[in-house]
């Protein structure tokens, strides 16, 4: 289990507890400047930016980047931060969330500058019930209040979406915001999201899932198809056997690469009952 899991949790997988999303906990006045913060704060920077202060960490001695890192990240994690979730554990966090918004994101705004990329869904942030992030909203992605965005889904038609995304190669994250309030879901990929920019600068801004995911060698046919989806290079090959494998160390439990596989060859196992991978979140 992760961190979360035993302080949220219980010491069960701490996105599955309802009182996680309870609309009680947007009553808090700090939690809801730190949403409006949050949007003002990423509605003016640059993705660049924000990839230039990881660049000029990698300048200083390994020891101090890993300190600066390790202050920031306790911080990322009372603040905002995220886990992975593979979509069939979505589908009971669907369940549990107030409100299912699909909303722009903000990370495709900063980074390529595109403001209708509705890849995020808000869960309990329905703009249209609180007037305070419509209109925070509606600044920072430069929209009029007669926009066809904030579109409220259904379970079954986020689990659609969602499935379209997997396709694409996306993975799903969920996001708090002052912990442990869960009211983010996103679907990242490496070149437009910061939660991957922070991956690949080795800052932790999100959890691996609970799962690992492993290949059937039996019913692996080589095809490779898998390969082209994985987020994070995880996914290796034998050429002398002809068959995919996937390094645990390096798999953050997704699932999105069982989406390309036709021979349903790769399976998700908990976290925990891994030899290696248990104790990598």
């Amino acid at each position: 289990m992760c961190e979360f899991c035993h302080q949220h949790g219980d010491g069960k997988k701490w996105y599955l507890k309802a009182e996680n999303y309870a609309a009680e906990l947007l009553d808090n006045l700090e939690r809801r400047h730190f949403i409006g913060d949050f949007l003002k704060k990423y509605g003016r920077e640059t993705g660049s930016k924000y990839e230039q202060e990881f660049q000029q960490a990698l300048k200083a001695p390994a020891w101090l980047r890993k300190l600066i890192y390790w202050f920031r990240e306790r911080r990322q994690r009372r603040d905002h931060f995220g886990q992975v979730v593979p979509l069939e554990d979505l589908a009971q966090v669907l369940d549990l969330a107030n409100s299912i918004v699909r909303i722009p994101c903000i990370c495709r705004k900063m980074n390529k500058g595109i403001t209708d990329a509705e890849y995020c869904f808000g869960l309990g942030l329905d703009p249209e019930k609180m007037p305070f992030l419509k209109d925070l909203a509606l600044e920072t992605f430069g929209i009029g209040p007669d926009s066809a965005h904030f579109d409220r889904l259904s379970k079954e038609e986020a689990l659609e979406v969602l499935r379209g995304f997997e396709k694409q190669g996306l993975i799903h994250t969920i996001w708090t915001f002052k912990t442990p309030f869960i009211g983010g879901l996103c679907n990242c990929d490496r070149a437009d999201c910061l939660a991957m920019v922070c991956y690949q600068y080795n800052f932790q801004a999100f959890f691996r899932a609970e799962y690992v995911a492993e290949v059937s060698r039996e019913d692996c046919t080589g095809c490779r198809a898998c390969h082209s989806l994985c987020q994070f290079g995880a996914m290796g090959f034998s050429v002398l056997e002809n068959k995919t494998f996937i390094d645990p160390v390096r798999c953050y439990g997704c699932g999105v690469c069982r989406t390309a596989c036709e021979m349903q060859a790769i399976r998700l196992t908990p976290r925990p009952e891994h030899p290696v991978a248990q104790n990598l979140w």
